[in-house]
This record gives C-alpha cells, structure tokens and sequence, in this order.
C-alpha cells in the first residue's frame, strides 16, 4: 500500500540551541518530532516527521516567532520555521 504525501516522513536539520528552545517550548504536536531528535556529527540535530507532524509545527513555531521581541529567541524560531517551510515546499522535479 501507497503512502500518502502527508504520510511521508520528511525532515529537518536543527542546531542544539534550537532544539532546546522546541522543548522548552512544549507545543501540543512536537512530541514525536523531538523524540525523533537525532545528531548528525557537527551540523546539528536531524528531526523527522510526517507532513501533518511538520505543518502543525511551523504553524506554531511562525506565529511565535512573529509575536517574539527582536533577540536570539525570534533568531531561532525564524530559523526552525524556514527549515520547516523548506521541508515543506513541493519540489520541483522528482528523484
């Protein structure tokens, strides 16, 4: 059987500052997208998770980061919301 679009996992690559902020965070659908957290040598952090997982994420993490003051924090929330819009983006060829 087929996996849907929102069934397949997709991913993202995080720093450990990012990652603590998400879980200091706590939002409602992070869960299983921090206990996927894995590290990837020197780059950072690797979280996996559906498309559903992923959209719900970004929604939080966006309006956060547009209601945040200037600083580190709003630094960091931009950062993990344009690695989930990236992951998110449809791709223009297929592999």
């Amino acid at each position: 059987m087929a996996r849907t679009d929102a069934q397949k996992a997709l991913s993202i690559c995080i720093s450990g500052p990012q990652l603590a902020l998400l879980k200091k965070l706590d939002y409602p659908c992070s869960e299983d997208v921090l206990a996927s957290a894995s590290l990837i040598d020197d780059e950072g952090y690797e979280l996996t998770g559906s498309r559903v997982d992923f959209e719900m994420l970004a929604g939080f993490v966006a309006g956060d980061a547009n209601h945040s003051r200037a600083g580190r924090r709003r630094e960091q929330l931009y950062g993990i919301a344009e690695a989930l819009e990236r992951a998110l983006a449809p791709r223009a060829y297929a592999r």
